[in-house]
């Protein structure tokens, strides 16, 4: 039996602005974080614990803006690293957030395809309740 004591712990999966990139938020998410601490949270920081999930898609060949028939074993490292540091500055800004309002939390990154790494996670992590962004879609492609 569940300890009735114990935190509510939400999972928020999160991703960066396509407008402004890293280390920004998408508009989605922060609505669906705002959304979450009004609607949930409220007064109640103790009675929750946040985790936040960004999942990294891997370009198709690996690769922004560069040709990889050129490139070098570096190139990948050095990609692999930025992309590493970009994930880390996207969710420091949901842990800084919780921590100024006196909110338990945690953080992490994975790579893949989004649908499949949460499905994933919810089910190694099993929260009581999963929060995602729409993406802007409407209602029916929800």
């Amino acid at each position: 039996m569940a300890d009735s004591s114990a935190p509510t712990r939400v999972m928020m999966a999160v991703n960066e602005s396509s407008l402004k990139g890293y280390p920004h938020p998408s508009i989605s998410c922060r609505s669906a974080f705002d959304w979450m601490l009004s609607k949930l949270v409220r007064s109640n920081t103790d009675g929750f614990h946040l985790l936040f999930l960004h999942v990294q898609v891997p370009d198709e060949d690996g690769f922004d803006d560069m040709d990889s028939i050129y490139a070098s074993p570096t190139d990948f490292q050095s990609m692999k690293q930025r992309d590493k540091i970009r994930g880390i500055h996207l969710l420091e800004y949901f842990v800084n957030e919780c921590h100024r309002l006196g909110i338990k939390c945690e953080a992490w990154t994975k790579h893949g395809d989004p649908k499949e790494v949460i499905c994933h996670e919810v089910k190694r992590v099993q929260p009581d309740l999963l929060v995602v962004g729409s993406r802007g879609l409407g209602p029916f492609q929800r």
